[in-house]
C-alpha cells in the first residue's frame, strides 16, 4: 500500500493540494472525489477533505453528481462562455494596468516574460505563460477584478494539459504577450486593451480546437 502524501492536515491544506491535482492533470476531468479515499491518500481526517471539497465546488473545478463530488468536464460551449467573461475582464485589466503601472509591475512582467522566452520545456513554457498572465492581473490593481480573473482561470486550468502546449500558441503569445507590455509601459490604455483581447481571442480558439479534437477522439 503507498504510504499517505505529506500534507498539513488543515481544510487549506487539502485544498491547495487537491487544487494543484486537478489543474495539474494528477485528477483529470471526471474523476471522482471520494472523501474516505483522498483522506486516506493525503493522511488526514475526512473533515479537512470535504472543506476542501466544497472550497473546489465555489472556484468552479468540482461539481456534484449521482455519484458524489467529481472534477468538473468542461463542454466547448462552457469555455466559449468562461472564455467571454475572461477577455471582457482581462482587457480592462490591462488598460488598468496601463494606467497604474508601477516600476516593480513592468519588471515583473518583464522578468516573467523573459523566463518564458528562454525556457526549453514546453510545460514550463505554459506554466511561465500563466504566470505572466497572474502578473498582469496584480499589475492592474483591483482586487475585484484580480480575484474574478484568477477563478476564470483556474477553470480555464482545467483543460490546460490537454494539448495546449503542442502547437504554435506558445511561440505566438510570447509576441502577443510583447505587445501587451510595450503598451502597458507606454502607458496606452487603449492599445493594451485591444492587443489583450485579440490575446485571449486567438488562444480561446486554440483551446478550442484542442477540445474538439480531444472530444472527437474519445467518440470514435
Amino acid at each position: 500500500m503507498a504510504a499517505p502524501v505529506q500534507t498539513g492536515n488543515t481544510a487549506e491544506s487539502q485544498y491547495l493540494v487537491l487544487r494543484d491535482e486537478i489543474v495539474g492533470g494528477t485528477l483529470p476531468p471526471g474523476t471522482t472525489l471520494l472523501e474516505t479515499a483522498l483522506a486516506a491518500r493525503l493522511g488526514v481526517g475526512r473533515a479537512p477533505v470535504r472543506e476542501a471539497i466544497l472550497r473546489l465546488e465555489c472556484d468552479g473545478l468540482v461539481v456534484r453528481g449521482p455519484r458524489g463530488p467529481h472534477v468538473r468536464t468542461l463542454t466547448a460551449p462552457e469555455v466559449v462562455e468562461i472564455y467571454q467573461a475572461r477577455i471582457a475582464l482581462e482587457a480592462e485589466a490591462a488598460a488598468s494596468a496601463a494606467a497604474h503601472r508601477s516600476a516593480l509591475d513592468l519588471a515583473r512582467l518583464r522578468h516573467v516574460d523573459e523566463e518564458a522566452r528562454g525556457a526549453r520545456d514546453q510545460d514550463e513554457r505554459r506554466a511561465l505563460h500563466g504566470r505572466w498572465h497572474a502578473v498582469l492581473r496584480q499589475a492592474c490593481h483591483n482586487p475585484t477584478i484580480t480575484a474574478i480573473l484568477e477563478q476564470l482561470a483556474l477553470q480555464l486550468a482545467l483543460y490546460d494539459s490537454v494539448d495546449m502546449s503542442r502547437n504554435p500558441n506558445l511561440e505566438s503569445s510570447d509576441d502577443e504577450h510583447a505587445e501587451v507590455l510595450d503598451a502597458i509601459s507606454d502607458g496606452d490604455q487603449d492599445r493594451a486593451r485591444t492587443v489583450l483581447r485579440a490575446h485571449l481571442e486567438r488562444t480561446r480558439d486554440v483551446r478550442i480546437a484542442a477540445l474538439v479534437r480531444q472530444e472527437n477522439s474519445s467518440t470514435a
